[in-house]
């Protein structure tokens, strides 16, 4: 391949995407130290991108109607990109790669057809998201893992009176509802921490309120960070968090990067499987319908396993 200096990366998609391509996104700067590196990608991802330092530029793609899909397409074949990196892997973005063949001279590499350089992603299930990322990344010759740390995201918060911090992500996303563990069995845990003198911390938006309310009712003393907690502050207050509890959701993939005590509580699926975040640090509950995990099993597992 000849010299890469200017590479495009596309990804799209839910916040715990993201967050499972922090790696190949930080695989791809540190090989291409001198490229300058785009990404497309929507709006509301701008801020935690450009906190990254993972890109040069950011282009926005809210994925809007085909139209104005083709205007953006037209305007970025203009950039004369060397490669394009297609981390979302969809059938829109298939659609993406058709367009720059015709329309560039870019170098494509994708799981999508039209590919120069195609990875054939195994079904769902037979491989977690990162590790898919990882060997469509050895494609372009970049194989070697990479130690990462996360001291972009970390940010000031108020200080703890709590020496041990308990953090509970209760909420789920409108169309994630099936993947949510029961927001009574979270109080349920939340209360036994309190006994054992547990600062209990909450995180999520205004929509999940319904989540929160049974441990606010629950504990005596709550924090509650609800819309106060955008992914910094997530990542912040899950670094001094002794253990963290999660459903499969975005906000809690952000909390997984601390590297603390993580339990998360899935179903036994192969979306789960596929989105399973990676450490040594990760702990996962999960049975064929989330609903039948006990809290008294998730307080024995924790007790049996000395994370508290």
């Amino acid at each position: 391949m000849p010299e890469i200096k200017k590479i495009l990366i596309i990804k799209h998609g839910s916040l715990g995407d993201i967050c499972l391509s922090f790696e190949a996104f930080a695989s791809v700067r540190k090989f291409y130290k001198k490229a300058k590196i785009s990404i497309l990608t929507e709006e509301k991802y701008f801020k935690l991108f450009l906190k990254s330092k993972y890109t040069n530029y950011l282009i926005i793609d809210n994925r809007s109607n085909i139209f104005e899909s083709f205007s953006l397409l037209l305007k970025i074949s203009k950039e004369k990109f060397d490669l394009i990196i297609d981390f979302q892997n969809s059938n829109r973005t298939s659609i993406y790669n058709l367009f720059f063949r015709f329309f560039s001279n870019a170098k494509i590499c994708s799981s999508r057809p039209f590919a120069h350089y195609r990875y054939f992603i195994p079904m769902q299930g037979k491989e977690r998201i990162i590790n898919g990322l990882r060997n469509q990344l050895k494609l372009l010759g970049i194989a070697k893992k990479i130690s990462l740390n996360y001291f972009w995201l970390k940010t000031k918060i108020k200080k703890t009176s709590n020496k041990k911090i308990a953090l509970f992500i209760p909420g789920v996303s409108k169309n994630g509802k099936t993947k949510q563990w029961d927001p009574k069995k979270y109080a349920e845990v939340a209360n036994f921490l309190e006994k054992l003198n547990y600062g209990i911390y909450l995180v999520g938006t205004k929509n999940d309120y319904a989540s929160l309310l049974p441990i606010i009712n629950s504990c005596k003393k709550v924090t509650n960070l609800m819309d106060k907690s955008p992914p910094e502050i997530i990542y912040s207050l899950a670094l001094k968090s002794k253990i963290i509890f999660s459903n499969d959701t975005g906000p809690g993939h952000i909390a997984s990067l601390a590297k603390k005590n993580f339990i998360w509580i899935i179903n036994d699926n192969k979306i789960s499987k596929a989105n399973q975040p990676i450490g040594k640090h990760i702990y996962i509950l999960k049975s064929k319908s989330i609903n039948n995990i006990s809290s008294q099993k998730v307080i024995n597992f924790i007790k049996k396993n000395k994370l508290i």
